[in-house]
């Protein structure tokens, strides 16, 4: 017996669910991003920077917060161009990604059917 209780599972399996919910965040921050950097996308840069915000609290140890702080003050401003706020966006979630792949390697966003059922 391992002695885990039903508790320390469901802290264990909402870990695991946040860090997918965090994955599959910042995959899509960067499908967003790739369209805007091609002039393609539809969301503002204001908008951008509230979902890069979003992505960086679900991950508060990789990017300290003095520093998205100041990205957000300087993609807020009028000081600059919109192609250099969305290159800040982009590397405020490249530093995230950075992070992510130091901690954990890297690991597809969703696991084939099979590997998560001979995990279970």
């Amino acid at each position: 017996m391992t002695g885990r209780t039903s508790t320390g599972r469901a802290a264990e399996t909402s870990a695991k669910e946040t860090s997918l919910k965090g994955r599959r965040e910042l995959a899509a921050l960067n499908d967003a991003l790739a369209l805007a950097e091609r002039g393609l996308g539809r969301q503002t840069v204001a908008a951008l920077m509230a979902r890069l915000l979003r992505v960086a609290a679900m991950f508060p140890r990789s990017v300290d917060d003095t520093l998205m702080w100041q990205v957000t003050d300087l993609v807020t401003g009028d000081d600059l161009s919109d192609g250099v706020k969305l290159t800040l966006i982009r590397m405020g979630w490249a530093s995230i990604v950075q992070a992510q792949y130091r901690a954990h390697g890297l690991r597809m966003v969703d696991a084939p059917k099979r590997r998560q059922a001979a995990a279970a």
